[in-house]
């Protein structure tokens, strides 16, 4: 019983968890006296070795000592002769309450062992723990570079002599969608090539808007390979 070293159990209910095991014990019908008298062998022997006693193994022997008294004293029984007020009770359910935890414990466990050399692939979206700055996603490119391909596009969007009133729906959503159509056959994409499909002012702008949220989201990065040059778009946020 001595080879017993306290230092190889989480704590005392493992402890008593083992003796239970070791002598097959119903968790149900503890033999209190049994467990107590080991209990309390195993920490006289840690003193005596000069080993430091956590103070929760020092309370539970405590706890054991008290039940052990209390089963010597007369208790109430009901009418199928069973102790109402069973000084075990409470041990019992912190037993079972521990020994749930610690196997749930014991199959995270393995679960990890199974899955440790296991690789899931990311996102490819890129993720910051703070806020990231707009310019992060502007390689060589200013907003002013954006902004003037959209307002010359403006500036030449087709004018009408006469106009029929009619409200025009287009939505941020909407052209957001449509950028990433463009999208579907490469991941680079040219800002003028793209300006060129839209056919009315109030798409350009949205699309405008648009594609400075998308900025904003770091879904995509604008550059610009030399000044004066075409803007390029790439796609970095990663497909459903």
């Amino acid at each position: 019983m001595f080879d017993i070293k306290l230092e190889n159990f989480e704590g005392p209910l493992d402890l008593l968890l083992y003796f239970i095991k070791r002598d097959k014990i119903d968790i149900y019908d503890i033999p209190i006296t049994q467990i107590t008298n080991e209990y309390i062998a195993v920490i006289d022997e840690a003193k005596k070795l000069d080993v430091s006693i956590a103070g929760e193994f020092l309370f539970m022997a405590s706890m054991l000592l008290r039940i052990k008294t209390q089963m010597l004293l007369p208790r109430q029984k009901d009418e199928e002769s069973l102790d109402i007020d069973d000084p075990r009770i409470d041990l019992v359910a912190q037993l079972l309450e521990y020994k749930k935890y610690k196997n749930i414990a014991h199959k995270l466990k393995n679960l990890h062992f199974e899955n440790k050399d296991s690789f899931f692939r990311s996102s490819s979206k890129v993720v910051y723990d703070q806020s990231p700055d707009v310019s992060d996603f502007l390689n060589e490119v200013t907003l002013f570079d954006i902004s003037k391909i959209f307002k010359d596009a403006v500036d030449n969007a087709p004018t009408q002599d006469t106009f029929e009133i009619y409200r025009e729906i287009v939505s941020l959503k909407q052209q957001k969608n449509f950028i990433l159509q463009q999208f579907k056959t490469n991941k680079i994409m040219s800002l003028k090539k793209l300006v060129k499909k839209l056919e009315t002012k109030i798409e350009i702008i949205v699309t405008f808007l648009a594609l400075l949220e998308m900025i904003k989201q770091s879904e995509i990065i604008c550059s610009q390979k030399e000044n004066f040059k075409d803007i390029e778009i790439k796609l970095i946020i990663a497909e459903a």
